[in-house]
């Protein structure tokens, strides 16, 4: 596919004979190349080729003071080693020795003299053809670098953002990410709970420089917003972007000390400001200045900008709902704790004065009532416990110590415990371990409670005569528990969501408060484990979880030894 010429291109005549510069000027004026420029002096060359910037050279060889071989040393030494420049030798000697060393020297191509002004135009007309190429192939490998550049820089920079929930930290950090990709120097404000702007960030490419940030005067908050981009940004969510940051603007923009302080210590040339939003409310504002690379923002800049303001953004945010709830859980923790001491002693006098009511009573209706306060008191004392215990689960407190057990043992001592209580509910309980099964890490004491919680909440819901039945197998994962009941089951669309606090399996399931299944699943978790449930309405449920295999000889030997091999259970 043929690409599209240069625009008027620009093309160098260097040739010490006026007469073979008219005589070229002339042919290609007439064929339609208007923007040319000659010499006859070669040692001017070096000046026409910073101001002029051809797109071609037209070159002879044999001239005096300084020839040809001359012109090209300044001319490649002047280039962008990147940038394809034709130059077009012009020349009567065609001898190999010459052809060799104007090659190597940076000659692109050979026209002989006498010219052929058609063979001239030809040549011309293919050297700039290529030349096109070249520059619409630089132009895309930039494009893609340039792309792979700016998501390699929002990886970077999404990665940071997540890092943590000190943002004030983060979007200093941040800051240096954007020095020098995208700017010469940036800084960071945000709005603070009091609505007093700070800025939490700033870099720039010469560390010397980097104090003088803390000084730049773009969010004085006495300055007017029409004028001044960083409040614009901050009270109307508005961005700026100022390609070119003339002085002229930044008069406008800044109080005359403010002026000469920016202009004598960090000479911006272009300005961009983007607000860094949220919800509807504005967090704080990013601003990116060049300076002494003397480079450009651009549209493209700007939507970088805006892309990476989003994700600081959604930084604050979360930041802001995680103290949130940090402070909703101290005041959780502070009120049950206030509730558990309050309560606990006046339910210990409660419990010891049915106790006595029970031994002094007269009669047996007396004594009932009796035992019916000191089963409330019971019930409370058990709820208490788990309001606690629950709460230690969701902050990951509670106290798990795994040591090597063996299954076999712990599931009769299980079944023992609890058969007494299925047998007065008329309900079978029975226990299997299958196969020879190795031994587990677990705390005994708190895997006897996830166990009691699941068969107690099985006896409730299996009718008399019904069955209940506790199994264990080894699987890839460990070994697995199952304790299934041939109960009602569980409808599908609540099984997502029996592990949470406070789940009753209908509004008028007064037998508990939802509590044992959370802490349940916060123990398991705690030993690394995973609890799940199956369930099929009108033939009961299963519920699972797995506990890690202990390690064994040699390997628990080298865990002891090395605490980063050691399990992590919480």
């Amino acid at each position: 596919m043929t690409s599209k010429m240069v625009q008027e291109p620009r093309i160098l005549i260097v040739d010490d004979e006026q007469a073979n510069i008219d005589l070229l000027v002339s042919c290609l004026e007439d064929d339609g190349f208007t923007n040319l420029s000659a010499t006859a002096r070669p040692a001017e060359v070096a000046g026409l080729f910073d101001e002029f910037h051809p797109d071609l050279i037209l070159l002879d060889l044999h001239m005096p003071i300084v020839d040809g071989f001359g012109v090209l040393k300044q001319v490649r030494g002047r280039q962008d080693p990147d940038e394809y420049l034709p130059i077009l030798v012009l020349t009567a000697d065609v001898t190999a020795a010459t052809k060799q060393r104007a090659l190597s020297s940076g000659a692109t191509d050979f026209i002989t003299k006498p010219l052929d002004l058609i063979e001239v135009v030809l040549r011309i007309r293919n050297l700039l053809e290529t030349r096109n190429l070249h520059q619409e192939h630089r132009a895309a490998r930039q494009l893609a670098e340039r792309a792979s550049q700016r998501a390699t820089l929002l990886a970077d920079a999404s990665k940071l953002l997540g890092s943590s929930f000190d943002y004030h930290t983060t979007l200093s950090v941040l800051c240096k990410t954007f020095v020098p990709a995208v700017a010469d120097f940036c800084v960071v404000d945000v709005v603070e709970d009091d609505g007093s702007i700070m800025r939490v960030g700033s870099a720039h490419v010469d560390p010397m420089k980097i104090p003088l940030l803390g000084d730049l005067p773009f969010a004085r908050p006495e300055a007017e917003p029409l004028h001044n981009p960083v409040l614009r940004a901050l009270e109307r969510c508005e961005a700026t972007l100022v390609p070119e940051l003339t002085d002229a603007l930044l008069v406008i923009m800044l109080a005359d000390e403010d002026y000469r302080y920016v202009q004598e210590h960090l000479k911006p040339c272009s300005l961009l400001v983007v607000p860094i939003e949220g919800p509807g409310k504005v967090h704080g504002a990013l601003t990116l200045v060049h300076a002494d690379s003397g480079r450009s923002f651009d549209q493209e800049d700007l939507e970088l900008a805006r892309e990476l303001a989003r994700r600081a953004g959604i930084t604050i945010e979360n930041a802001q709902l995680f103290d949130q709830a940090q402070q909703a859980t101290r005041a959780r923790d502070e009120l049950l704790a206030v509730v558990a001491h309050d309560l606990r002693n006046p339910l210990s006098t409660v419990m010891m004065g049915s106790t006595m009511l029970h031994d002094g009573a007269g009669s047996d209706q007396q004594r009932r009532h009796a035992d019916m306060v000191s089963k409330a008191a019971g019930r409370m004392q058990r709820l208490i416990e788990d309001l606690l215990e629950a709460n230690r689960s969701a902050r990951g407190k509670l106290n798990i110590e795994p040591i090597p057990e063996r299954v076999d043992i712990f599931v009769k001592e299980a079944v023992a415990n609890l058969s007494p209580l299925a047998s007065a509910r008329g309900i079978d309980l029975t226990g299997e371990v299958i196969g020879e099964l190795p031994q587990v890490l677990m705390d005994s004491s708190r895997i006897m409670q996830v166990l009691s919680n699941l068969v107690g909440n099985a006896l409730k819901f299996t009718p008399e005569c019904g069955r209940v039945a506790i199994r264990c197998e080894e699987v890839e994962e460990g070994v697995r528990f199952a304790v299934s009941d041939t109960g009602p089951g569980i409808p599908a669309d609540q099984i997502p969501y029996i592990f949470g606090q406070f789940w009753q399996a209908s509004d008028n399931d007064t037998r508990g408060v939802g509590l044992g299944l959370s802490i349940v699943r916060g123990i398991i978790d705690n030993h690394q484990g995973r609890v799940w449930v199956d369930s099929v309405l009108g033939q009961g449920a299963t519920f699972y979880f797995t506990l890690p295999l202990a390690r064994s000889g040699e390997e628990a030997e080298k865990g002891l030894q090395d605490p980063a091999l050691s399990p992590a259970l919480g």
